[in-house]
Formats: C-alpha cells, sequence, structure tokens
C-alpha cells in the first residue's frame, strides 16, 4: 500500500509539476515578451501564471492527498529551470519564485486542507497562499544592491495589494470555467474514467516531464 501511494505522488508530481514546467517556459516566456508587458499586472506573469500554478498544485495535492507534493512539484521545476539559469548564465531570481510558490502553497494547504479544488475553501487556499508569496516575493524583486526601505515598501504594496485583487479576481475566473465544464461533462455524460486512466497514467505522467524538460531548455 506504501509503495502504490509512493507512486501515485510521484506519478502525479511528475504530471502537474511537468504541466507547471511547461506553461512556465511557454506562457510564461509569452507574458514577458515586451508587446504584453505594456499591459501591466493585467497581463503579467504574476497574475496568470501563478495562479495556474497553484491550481496545479491543488489538483496535485486532490490526487496525493500529500500537502508535500507541492513542495515536490516546485523542486522539479525550479531544478529544471536552475540546470537551464546555470548553463545558459541566465538569472536565478525564477527558480527562486518557483521554490517560493510551491512552499507558500504547500503551507496553506496544511492549514486548510481543501477537499476539492474548485470550492471556496481552495479559493482560500489559493488567497492565502497567493498573498502569502507576494508578501514575500517583494524581497526577491528588489536588487540585492538596492537596500532603500522606501522601495521594498512601494512593491509589497503594490503587489500584496492591487496584483493580489486580480489574480484573486482571475483565479475566480478560472475556477468557474474549470466548474462549467465539470458540470458540463457531468450532464452529457462523458467517459470521464477512460479520460482520467489516460491522464494519470505513468506514461502520461513521464511523457508530459519530458515535455517540459525539452521546451524548458528550448525556450527560455
Amino acid at each position: 500500500m506504501e509503495k502504490k501511494r509512493s507512486l501515485n505522488i510521484l506519478f502525479s508530481v511528475l504530471l502537474f509539476g511537468g504541466l507547471w514546467g511547461i506553461l512556465e517556459a511557454t506562457l510564461g516566456t509569452f507574458l514577458h515578451l515586451p508587446a504584453i508587458k505594456v499591459a501591466g499586472m493585467y497581463a503579467s506573469s504574476t497574475t496568470i501564471m501563478v495562479p495556474l500554478a497553484m491550481m496545479l498544485m491543488g489538483a496535485c495535492y486532490k490526487k496525493t492527498s500529500s500537502f508535500l507534493s507541492s513542495i515536490y512539484m516546485g523542486i522539479l521545476a525550479a531544478s529544471i529551470k536552475a540546470m537551464v539559469c546555470g548553463i545558459f548564465h541566465l538569472s536565478f531570481n525564477p527558480v527562486y519564485y518557483i521554490l517560493l510558490e510551491s512552499a507558500c502553497m504547500a503551507a496553506a494547504i496544511f492549514a486548510i486542507r481543501p477537499k476539492e479544488v474548485l470550492s471556496f475553501r481552495g479559493l482560500g487556499t489559493f488567497i492565502l497562499a497567493n498573498t502569502a508569496y507576494l508578501a514575500l516575493a517583494t524581497f526577491i524583486r528588489v536588487d540585492v544592491n538596492n537596500t532603500y526601505t522606501r522601495i521594498i515598501v512601494a512593491n509589497f504594496e503594490q503587489y500584496t495589494f492591487m496584483f493580489n485583487a486580480v489574480a484573486i479576481l482571475y483565479t475566480f475566473a478560472f475556477g468557474a470555467i474549470l466548474y462549467g465544464v465539470k458540470v458540463l461533462a457531468v450532464k452529457y455524460n462523458w467517459k470521464l474514467d477512460s479520460i482520467k486512466k489516460i491522464v494519470f497514467s505513468p506514461i502520461t505522467a513521464a511523457t508530459v516531464a519530458s515535455m517540459m524538460v525539452v521546451l524548458t531548455f528550448v525556450i527560455r
């Protein structure tokens, strides 16, 4: 039984962690394009990517019943990103962000223990995790050589309140869309069991994780 649970955690982390890495490499890169950054916080990786990553961590928790799965996902995604940053001499800030996201989400899950991702407890878990993440990430955003307190305070207020509010609204919208899909699936009797067997198979998990590694190296 313990071996089966460990394998469930392993393949779930590979699947959801791989999806997180794929989103970081594709959508995350797109959101950092100059033309997109003009939209500010309304098209920022902070308000779009972070909620998606935390929803994936929530889904992984539901599949494994282990809050540590969020930590494992963060370690997986951050490890691959760190390799890329080291090889191509890029900033390691994204690595710190990924690890901080996973730690905040794990702590929020441990505190609230939501039974469903698409629920008010699930939304509360995200709000707690995201608020903690944005408050702490403020200190990563400030250059290590810049010790001006006023800049830290300004960033803290901007990200913890303004960006956080937009992220919460987006999360509510994402959740509403997914809930609508879930209702349609039940209403029209989609073959969910067959789909789940394919999605949660070891082959799918390994494939998604492999794609994450390739895309992270190719799109950097």
